[in-house]
């Protein structure tokens, strides 16, 4: 059953499964969905002269026209700032874009601190959240989404938490990692997760008070969990 005009975010820690679950919540209310992946290749396809997605991968993303054009210009509003009048999207970007908290990842913005200065990045991720808002009818995954949308009327703010057993086993499958790899890399992320949060919002992710809702798919399943999100959608709609 579509026909819900929502904005929904999703934040959570790695591996609780908020991408499954904001999928699930985007089938079900015919909302387009947005993660960093997305961002990533729009971010991409701004930054050089990539045009278009191959076929297949077009697929995976189930990227409609409509969140492709408003994901592009809302990137190209922003991103022609740079210093010097260079696009602050060049090449490479999207490999930055596709960390979930790239500024607390130490090792990497040393290779990139040059050509990617932290609070544009950051600006530039949030001005095309907000346009992607103001269109409506859109799950956008992690970010610090409810936190660049707070002030925004009628946006559902979830948070997601899972026990850490069902954070590994759902990292090991998803990126095909071993549990040794799966516990460092969420432990890893966690950290630059709490900086980036520290960092730009002075807050702490996992504080309660800032999310209207919170689900954990570790107990409710992921069908659970997106039953309850829309049941919440319906009943303030």
């Amino acid at each position: 059953t579509g026909g819900i005009m929502a904005v929904i975010t999703l934040n959570g820690q790695l591996g609780g499964a908020a991408r499954e679950v904001g999928q699930e919540v985007s089938r079900r209310t015919g909302s387009d969905y947005v993660d960093r992946v997305l961002l990533a290749e729009a971010a991409k396809r701004v930054g050089t002269t990539v045009t278009a997605l191959a076929e297949k991968e077009l697929e995976h993303l189930s990227l409609g026209n409509r969140l492709t054009k408003l994901i592009q210009t809302a990137f190209e509003r922003s991103a022609y700032t740079g210093s010097g009048g260079d696009p602050f999207f060049g090449p490479g970007v999207d490999a930055l874009l596709i960390r979930p908290y790239p500024e607390g990842d130490k090792e990497f913005e040393a290779t990139s601190s040059d050509q990617v200065d932290d609070q544009r990045f950051f600006q530039v991720i949030s001005e095309t959240i907000k346009d992607l808002a103001k269109e409506g009818n859109v799950v956008i995954i992690g970010r610090g989404s409810n936190f660049v949308l707070k002030d925004s009327p009628d946006v559902l703010h979830v948070g997601v938490v899972a026990p850490l057993e069902f954070r590994i086993e759902m990292t090991m499958q998803r990126d095909g990692i071993t549990r040794e790899e799966a516990e460092g890399y969420i432990a890893n992320e966690e950290r630059s997760r709490l900086s980036f949060f520290k960092k730009h919002f002075k807050a702490n992710p996992d504080d309660p008070i800032l999310y209207d809702l919170m689900v954990n798919p570790g107990k409710l399943g992921i069908e659970g969990s997106a039953n309850i999100i829309v049941q919440a959608l319906r009943s303030a709609s």
